[in-house]
């Protein structure tokens, strides 16, 4: 599709919102400087990290191609086999994708690779399967959410928004917290609106998991959340669970009050149907 916006580097644009937290440290070097990354800085970056597809390939960012012509020249494709990521130069959605890469390697490559065995085996014609979808979705718009008790997570299952952002509003941070994954979500937060919702994995881990080093808590994650996807835990969207990410306290740049989460266009009822 062709782009009718230009994007605008922002060099501040970490400090915009704590979103951005999960890919801070692997934006720094790139927020140094005033002007878009090029592919050879995105690659350096890629290979201090040894950041690999699970087929061994070496990832490294390259530009768009022509249209493929064989399945080997797709864009999963040729990351899996070669570890070619096609990258769009100036553009904030492949930019966040790289990002994604450098802090979730491990994430990333299992997600690559269940599109590119889907892909092998998909009949011409038919439709993308439901491990696909999941896989899409989370990509796009995921995010890992960790706590040490089973009450708050069944607070996000069961949609009762306002006794978890208010009632335990000063758990975030200490007994529950939010990774953004998805590329798609970081670039909305460049400009956030009431209606960002992101698709979660839920994690349960022991309260010395907030004790780690921020960077420890990200591997941790990375290794999990691969894990998941590469036993094929998740085998479609029903199994990422809805959350509205601005709930998160501190992560809506005007007032969260009463009002705030009263808003039931946003913070959404448990839909019957959902199961």
């Amino acid at each position: 599709m062709a782009r009718t916006t230009i994007d605008t580097w922002n060099s501040k644009f970490l400090e915009q919102s704590p979103i951005f937290d999960s890919i801070r440290d692997v934006s720094s070097p790139f927020v140094a400087e005033n002007t878009w990354p090029s592919l050879e800085e995105f690659s350096t970056e890629f290979t201090k990290r040894n950041i690999q597809s699970q087929n061994g390939a070496f990832i490294q960012s390259v530009g768009q191609g022509a249209a493929p012509e064989k399945f080997d020249d797709h864009y999963e494709s040729r990351i899996y086999l070669k570890g070619e990521l096609q990258t769009r130069l100036e553009n904030w959605h492949d930019y966040f994708n790289a990002m994604c890469w450098l802090q979730f390697p491990k994430i990333k490559a299992s997600l690559n690779v269940i599109h590119f065995e889907c892909s092998k085996t998909r009949k011409a014609g038919t439709n993308r399967s439901l491990l696909e979808n999941a896989v899409t979705l989370f990509d796009e718009c995921g995010a890992v959410i960790v706590a040490d008790d089973d009450v708050l997570l069944d607070l996000i299952r069961g949609h009762e928004w306002d006794n978890l952002f208010c009632d335990n509003r000063e758990a975030f941070g200490k007994n529950i917290q939010c990774y953004v994954f998805g590329h798609a979500m970081h670039e909305k937060s460049l400009a956030p609106y009431l209606g960002m919702t992101t698709h979660t994995v839920l994690l349960k881990k022991t309260t010395d998991f907030f004790t780690l080093a921020y960077s420890e808590q990200l591997k941790e994650i990375d290794q999990i959340v691969a894990g998941m996807w590469d036993d094929r835990r998740i085998q479609r969207t029903k199994d990422l669970q809805p959350f509205p990410l601005l709930g998160v306290p501190g992560w809506w740049h005007e007032k969260q009050d009463e009002s705030f989460y009263s808003n039931v266009g946003y913070f959404r009822k448990k839909s019957v149907a959902r199961k």
